[in-house]
Parts: structure tokens; C-alpha cells; sequence
């Protein structure tokens, strides 16, 4: 493809935050409990009311010999690599190294939730306000999605408006935060609010605690340990209630205007489980007329209409594409996690759509994305 390509699916990570983006941002009654980096037993983390979120990145993680490794690693940058994820400049740089023309940008994973609900609106709008700032910087190449709150309807119908004022397009839930409450009454004027602003809706893979931390285990100690983990939220086995209560309690039915985003979820599960639900809306209409039943449209026709999904690698997902419908996929490189593609995003994607129609590759690969967001 001579194109440049579209990653659907970046990040914007808690460690590459401004230290001081909370305290200068906040009203001055959270500052001190609001998001700070401190430094503890020699790691300068974030803390947000006492309780430790991560590592933040921008001081002298880099230099650790004990971190972790991420995709920055494998390019050998002269100075330490660390702003380079917020600063726009630098990370058109490292998007055009890929063979990136633009990139959407997903909010931290970790962190950024609290007990609080005072805090934690002003916490998310700060961070919110920081996105619109980055995205007027290179609104073309640079799509920030805004982050909300899976348990405070009132707020996240706010936010979504003063987003979508601010210019972002997208606002996004942790999938492992949602439940089937966010499909109940309270929330219908969140929804409704979503498809009359044209503000897409996405879950991503992820979810932490309502503290923003993560609590161990108390479970019994395993004495086995598994030999490899299947990546952050088990892949597709966070997304299969939270997806499937989208057609199950009517959200998407009641909203045809609403479209939604499936972040880091992968594609190659997506077809079984929308044929499930078809058969399972079948033997319902065994027992039940078509004016009984409670939905009117298979839930096959309204996903091939209002659901897009992303992937990194995923050669089962390409092989299915025509049962998932190849205007609905989206490639993505995860830049900057250590899961990514990037700096090799081009020979990986290369190797696996070979086999590919170019009109089935451009679109999966760039023209499904500019649609969606209007690049």
C-alpha cells in the first residue's frame, strides 16, 4: 500500500504525563490530595489521595536498570525518549518512522480513577482539557479521546457535552470498569446524548480499581505459576459481557445513530459472538411474536452498522473479515506500549494482509479510520 497507514488504537500513558498537569490544573481545594508525582523509596510515582497509581516516566525512570521495557527501547535514541509520547512534534516523528499518518489516542489505562466523585470530575476533566490542548496542536494527525466515569452518569453526560465543545471526538470507558448497570435507566440520557452530539462511545481494554490502584490478590497463594499471561485484560474475555449488554439491553437498537468503538480488543472473536447472539434472538422468536419480543433487529445487521473494532496482529480476525464486514476493522499499533508493533509496523502488517485485496488492505489499514473520524 502506498498510502501511509492509520494506527486506531495509541496511547497517551500515565508515566508521560506533566508532573504538574493535576497541580496546576485543579481548583485549589484537591491539589493536595489530587494526582502528584512523589518520590518513594527511591521511585518517583503518582499519588492521588495518599494511594500510589504508577511510575511516572518523565523524571529518571528511564535510567533504572529495574524497569520494565517498552517499544521506546528498541530505537536508540541520543537523549532519554521520554517526552517523545507528549510531545507533538516528537511523536509525528516516531509516526512517520512507522509509516503512520495519524494516530488516535487513547487516555492512561492505569490510574485516573478515585472514591471521590467530586475529585474525580475535576481529576478527568483536567486531563480532558490537556487532551483538546494536544490535539489543536496537530488536529489532523493527533485524535485525542477523553476519558469518563463508569460509575456516575450525571458526570459522564457532562463531560461527553464539554468534550465535544472542546473539539475531541471520542470518549471512552475501561471495559473492566463496565457493567450492566451503565445499561439501565439512569444512564439512557448519557447515550442519548452520545448520538445527538455525534460523540463516539468506546470501551478499551483495562480497568483498575475505583482508587485508580491495583489491590493484590487475597486469594490463596498459587504455588504454580503460568508460564506466559494473554496480555492485558485477557484479550477478548473482558469485552464479551460488556459488548454483548450493548445488544442485549437495546443501547445500540435505541441509538442507530451511535457508533462504537472497540479499543485493543481484537477482532477474530467478534463473529462468533454476534452469530451467537442471532441464534440466541431465534429461539427467542420460537415462543415469541416479532411485536412480543423487545428488540426489532438482529443483532448481526446492527453491528455490521454501528460497531468498529480495533487490532494489532490478529490473522484469524483478517481471515474473518467477511463475516466482521471490512469497513468496521481497524489497524492499530499500540504505540508506545511494549505490546506494540512500532518501530516494525510495516513489515508486521505486511506479512500478515499479503494475502489481502489492496481495496480490503487500504481500508482495514487507513481509510476506515480517516471515514470514522473524519481525517
Amino acid at each position: 500500500m502506498s498510502e501511509m497507514m492509520i494506527s486506531a488504537d495509541d496511547h497517551i500513558d500515565l508515566g508521560y504525563l506533566p508532573g504538574d498537569l493535576w497541580t496546576e490544573r485543579l481548583p485549589s481545594q484537591f491539589r493536595e490530595r489530587g494526582p502528584h508525582v512523589e518520590e518513594r523509596d527511591g521511585r518517583e510515582l503518582w499519588i492521588c489521595d495518599d494511594r500510589v497509581w504508577s511510575e511516572w516516566r518523565l523524571g529518571n525512570w528511564f535510567n533504572d536498570p529495574r524497569r520494565h521495557r517498552v517499544a521506546l527501547d528498541r530505537v536508540p535514541f541520543e537523549e532519554n525518549p521520554s517526552r517523545r509520547p507528549i510531545t507533538p512534534e516528537l511523536r509525528i516523528q516516531d509516526m512517520a518512522r512507522d509509516g503512520v499518518e495519524a494516530s488516535v489516542l487513547f487516555p492512561p489505562i492505569f490510574g485516573m480513577r478515585t472514591l471521590d466523585k467530586e475529585l474525580a470530575s475535576a481529576m478527568i476533566s483536567a486531563y480532558n482539557d490537556w487532551a483538546s490542548e494536544l490535539v489543536s496542536a496537530a488536529p489532523n494527525q493527533l485524535i485525542c479521546v477523553a476519558q469518563l466515569f463508569p460509575d456516575d452518569a450525571e458526570a459522564s453526560t457532562r463531560e461527553l457535552t464539554r468534550a465535544r465543545k472542546n473539539g475531541l471526538k471520542q470518549v471512552n470507558f475501561l471495559v473492566g470498569t463496565v457493567t450492566s448497570y451503565m445499561y439501565q435507566e439512569e444512564w439512557d440520557p448519557f447515550w442519548a446524548a452520545a448520538e445527538e452530539t455525534g460523540m463516539i462511545v468506546s470501551y478499551h481494554v483495562g480497568g483498575v480499581t475505583q482508587t485508580g490502584s491495583f489491590e493484590p490478590d487475597r486469594g490463596p497463594k498459587l504455588t504454580r505459576p503460568a508460564a506466559f499471561a494473554m496480555g492485558l485484560g485477557n484479550g477478548s474475555t473482558q469485552f464479551f459481557e460488556p459488548f454483548v449488554g450493548l445488544f442485549t439491553y437495546g443501547i445500540l437498537e435505541k441509538h442507530p445513530r451511535l457508533k462504537f468503538v472497540l479499543g485493543e480488543s481484537g477482532t477474530g472473536w467478534i463473529p462468533y459472538v454476534v452469530q451467537e447472539m442471532d441464534y440466541r434472538v431465534n429461539r427467542q422468536l420460537e415462543t415469541k411474536t416479532r411485536d412480543e419480543f423487545p428488540l426489532k433487529r438482529m443483532p448481526s445487521e446492527i453491528f455490521r452498522e454501528q460497531v468498529w473494532a480495533t487490532y494489532q496482529q490478529d490473522r484469524v480476525g483478517l481471515a474473518l473479515r467477511d463475516f466482521f464486514g471490512e469497513d468496521k476493522m481497524m489497524w492499530a499499533s499500540d504505540y508506545p506500549h511494549p505490546d506494540s508493533t512500532w518501530p516494525d509496523s510495516q513489515s508486521i502488517v505486511e506479512a500478515e494482509t499479503a494475502g489481502l485485496p489492496e481495496d480490503a488492505k487500504r481500508r482495514i489499514l487507513r481509510d476506515n479510520a480517516k471515514k470514522l473520524y473524519g481525517i
